[in-house]
């Protein structure tokens, strides 16, 4: 069974807990993050999912681990299987563990072995193939264990993840149909695998952090030119205010797992 690339129908979500604020972040100094709006503004995210026609299954919030909001980097189901994969960072081992646990009897559980690390926001999916973008979160062995583990239906290739990001999916987003919304640094990755680039404007590079579901797009709000260079591509866009997530190196697709 193939990742349906066309309009997943349930997305795993989990609300910031309290300690949120100490979220890791590459950003210097840290900016300060209002608790009561990235509420709100996870809130709205969770809504405009559901208005889509998601089903929402939601997790409790996990004051034990900072970064627990960005679901996305733990897990990612591929081809009918949940694939788990381990932290390079200490802090936020241990959030995988209610995502397996909600996960475990709707699909059989595969979990990357150390020395492996891999967040999910390294790892492009499209049709056929996982791009995985090695950082300092993800490394060759994860990307050596999954083109193990997915072989022979589907291709597993490692990408260097450009240094001003934080992971691949921070400067790209699979649109479908062969079209990548890309920031310039990955543009030419994406052009020699045959990719069609929607080109994220200059100066909207978070804009690129953007979550397909088949013809509808997620997308931060604040990015107006980017937005319509998606809709130029035949595509309907959401945006939703992401800005205490983007204050922690998040985005909208690092808030859900889609399947």
């Amino acid at each position: 069974m193939r990742v349906d690339m066309n309009r997943p129908a349930r997305a795993i979500v989990r609300p910031p807990g309290k300690t949120y604020p100490r979220g890791l972040t590459r950003i210097d100094p840290p900016p300060p993050v209002d608790l009561a709006l990235a509420a709100r503004q996870h809130a709205g995210y969770v809504a405009a999912l559901r208005s889509l026609g998601l089903e929402v299954l939601d997790l409790p919030a996990d004051d034990a681990h900072p970064d627990a909001v960005f679901v996305q980097d733990r897990a990612a189901i591929v081809d009918g299987r949940a694939m788990v994969a381990p932290s390079a960072v200490e802090s936020r081992r241990g959030e995988e563990e209610p995502i397996v646990a909600l996960l475990d009897g709707r699909f059989p559980i595969v979990t990357l072995e150390r020395p492996a690390s891999l967040d999910w926001g390294d790892v492009l999916i499209t049709e056929d193939a996982l791009y995985v973008g090695l950082s300092e979160r993800s490394n060759r062995q994860a990307a050596e264990q999954l083109r193990e583990m997915l072989a022979p239906g589907r291709a597993v290739e490692t990408v260097p993840t450009p240094a001003d990001l934080l992971h691949l999916l921070s400067g790209c987003a699979y649109l479908g149909s062969g079209k990548l919304l890309s920031v310039e640094s990955l543009a030419p990755f994406a052009r020699e695998r045959g990719l069609e680039v929607v080109p994220v404007a200059p100066d909207e590079a978070l804009a690129a952090n953007a979550l397909a579901l088949g013809r509808d797009v997620v997308v931060p709000d604040g990015y107006p030119e980017t937005r319509r260079r998606i809709e130029a591509a035949g595509l309907r866009t959401v945006a939703v205010p992401v800005s205490e997530f983007e204050k922690r190196d998040g985005g909208v697709t690092c808030l859900s797992i889609v399947y």
